[in-house]
């Protein structure tokens, strides 16, 4: 184990201990280690949310016109049905195709947070984003599934030539000139005001009012006696190595050699070939139980399954030193920590689908 390591473990179990200690009130270390969210959602000096902007996210994110068949909009793989992911472990593109290739689809719940750790938040500009943090910003993640052929944007359009197509689009319907208009200004319908809008929207998608929250704000009756046994699970074992702070993740990339999933490139061996494949960012645990199936290719289907995994990684294969070494879950700790689980998941968020939006296609695609 390399010594960042050693001190993460050893910071781990003293923790844990301090836990212990003081029966259910969790001390001022460990509140900092894992937090509840901060009130104020950062946003880009050149992108604030501003409510005209929001509302006209909410429409662009909602409208299948942006895609190029106008078949599936970003709504279609972010639902707030399941928690503005899409319950699937293979997300479903353009043309009603399943994308196997591709990723399992994250939440978008709390990404305005993203890149938030214990060390503090990263300016939003850097914000990481996707499964391999390709990305830094909610504007520049926005893009990307617009200019992807198998997501949105189809064959019919090459990579360079979508955007112009969009917003040739978007110029044609008075409603979006207007919407765009109250929102950036006159003639301000472009490519880098259609990333802005969505970003912004994004920005108001937001867990909020968990009984994790409350608890993490002082209210020790907010969780169950179970889930905060849980809690003290969580941290025993290791979790808090990585999802850790506000979001619970530290925001980098880890090779834990998840196993391929039916259907996958490689389905059959028992690690994905690297360096693809090799190692994916930590997922925040917020809102985790209404967001399976999990890991970066769907491949469990549930939180029993995941946590079965991380306690029966083969440890003749090289993988992260955080996840190194057999640890037992302690006799009924494995269900606390499941329980802990559903607190992270009860906050509420904006749930409001449109009625209709400025294309008149069905939102969504009609999903």
């Amino acid at each position: 184990m390399d010594p960042e390591a050693v001190v993460k473990a050893f910071k781990t179990w003293s923790l844990l201990a301090a836990l212990v200690a003081t029966g259910c009130t969790l001390t001022p270390d460990a509140r900092e280690t894992l937090a509840s969210l901060p009130e104020s959602v950062p946003a880009p000096d050149d992108n604030p949310t501003t409510p005209e902007a929001v509302e006209l996210g909410r429409m662009l994110f909602w409208d299948p016109i942006l895609s190029g068949n106008r078949d599936v909009a970003c709504a279609s793989c972010h639902h707030p049905d399941f928690a503005y992911s899409d319950g699937l472990a293979f997300p479903v593109g353009v043309g009603g195709r399943f994308i196997s290739a591709a990723r399992n689809t994250p939440t978008v719940l709390g990404t305005a947070f993203n890149g938030l750790t214990v060390d503090g938040q990263v300016p939003p500009e850097q914000a990481q984003m996707f499964w391999d943090n390709r990305a830094e910003s909610l504007e520049a993640q926005a893009l990307g599934p617009l200019k992807n052929a198998d997501e949105m944007r189809g064959t019919a359009f090459g990579e360079d030539e979508i955007l112009g197509e969009l917003v040739t689009r978007l110029v044609a319907i008075p409603a979006y000139t207007t919407l765009f208009e109250a929102a950036f200004g006159a003639e301000s319908v472009n490519a880098t005001n259609l990333a802005k809008a969505l970003a912004a929207f994004e920005r108001t998608l937001v867990p909020r009012d968990s009984s994790f929250d409350r608890y993490m704000a002082g209210d020790d009756e907010a969780m169950t006696t179970s889930q905060i046994r849980g809690l003290h699970g969580f941290i025993s074992q290791g979790c808090s190595g990585c999802h850790s702070g506000p979001m619970l993740s530290d925001y980098k990339l880890h090779n834990l050699k998840v196993p391929a999933r039916i259907g996958e490139a490689g389905y059959g061996e028992s690690v994905f070939p690297e360096p693809e494949g090799g190692a994916f960012r930590t997922p925040s645990l917020r809102m985790v139980t209404r967001t399976a199936p999990y890991m970066h290719n769907g491949v469990f289907e549930t939180l029993s399954e995941t946590v079965d995994f991380y306690h029966n990684i083969d440890h003749h294969i090289k993988v992260d030193p955080l996840v190194e070494g057999d640890v037992e879950v302690a006799h009924g700790q494995g269900d606390d920590i499941l329980v802990f689980f559903e607190a992270l998941s009860e906050g509420t968020f904006d749930r409001t689908i449109p009625e209709r939006v400025p294309s008149g296609l069905p939102p969504a695609g009609g999903r």
